[in-house]
């Protein structure tokens, strides 16, 4: 199968650097890290407002960064970035009259793409808002080039809205790296951990995550060298990027892994971290409870191979 930039690119793409056309080579998932250089010029309220709402990264230098390239269904991809912790992702796909579209949550962006031997340049030429086309003259400036510098991916990109001014401005270059897929650890014996492994498994936006659950070996190590009581779990865990999540920040770390509904659960960032996390406390200490346990894990047996299990669990 041609991969979407392939595809759109045409004879266009032997042009592109090798680093370049690796990238977007998609036959499988790609893991990605290095270091991105982001300055945020702009100190308006506005600027600020609009780069938190939209997730963009943190001013900083030398900012610890991974990217993950996912090939999906219909020629798709699906690009999740993480900058030191500042995360937002999008799926990309071909538009119609030939433009790249970039789906962007409530957001269409249409970028125009010239190959050349330097690399790839994307320069926006139009928006939408829920599939309804926005004014030219609201449109920002959005300029991204891919390169290389030997081995390595380079990127560098620059917005600029109308009125407020720049918003940010990044550059810096991946290599691909090992499988660093999330992993989530959790109790296996309860009957609420257990469908929401469950959910999870039925509305990954890839699939992904790796499932251990806390009453196997592994888990067990993973629980005890981040501070949580294996025999009596009050979190679950999410692992992400070399970071470790838990309670309402490792829920929200989910959700953005989701399709459908649970993605509205980042929503409850609004919440002061104390409140989410005392909510996510009262419900855990209560969930055999409220919710029931069963006596082992028992995962689907065609899912197996995505969970990590006690001894003889799930062997039936």
């Amino acid at each position: 199968m041609t991969a979407l930039f392939q595809k759109m690119l045409g004879a266009d793409f032997d042009l592109l650097p090798e680093p370049v056309r690796r990238f977007h080579t998609l036959e499988r998932e790609l893991f990605t890290g290095g270091r991105a250089d982001i300055v945020a010029p702009s100190s308006s309220l506005g600027a600020r407002l609009l780069s938190l709402v939209a997730g963009l990264p943190a001013p900083g230098a030398q900012v610890e960064t991974h990217v993950r390239f996912s090939p999906l269904p219909g020629g798709r991809e699906y690009w999740r970035r993480d900058f030191a912790g500042r995360r937002y992702q999008s799926v990309m796909e071909e538009a119609r009259d030939g433009r790249l579209i970039e789906h962007f949550g409530p957001f269409d962006l249409y970028f125009d793409l010239a190959a050349t031997r330097e690399g790839l340049r994307w320069s926006l030429s139009e928006w939408r808002f829920l599939k309804i086309p926005l004014p030219a003259m609201s449109k920002p400036s959005i300029e991204c080039f891919e390169g290389a510098a030997g081995d390595r991916f380079t990127f560098d990109i620059d917005v600029v809205f109308p009125l407020i001014g720049k918003i940010v401005h990044y550059g810096g270059a991946l290599s691909e790296t090992p499988a660093t897929a999330p992993i989530m650890v959790y109790d296996g014996v309860c009957l609420l951990c257990d469908g929401s492994v469950r959910y999870a498994l039925d509305h990954e936006i890839t699939p992904s995550i790796r499932f251990v659950a806390i009453q196997s070996e592994e888990g067990h190590d993973l629980a005890r060298r981040n501070g949580v009581d294996p025999d009596q779990p009050d979190t679950f865990l999410f692992m992400e990027n070399g970071r470790v999540m838990k309670k309402s920040e490792a829920l929200f770390a989910l959700a953005r892994q989701l399709r459908g509904p649970a993605r509205f659960a980042v929503l409850a960032r609004i919440l002061p971290r104390i409140v989410s996390d005392v909510l996510y406390g009262t419900i855990a200490r209560n969930r055999y409870r409220l919710f029931g346990r069963k006596a082992e894990c028992a995962p689907d047996p065609a899912q197996r191979h995505r969970f990590v299990l006690p001894d003889g669990a799930g062997n039936r």
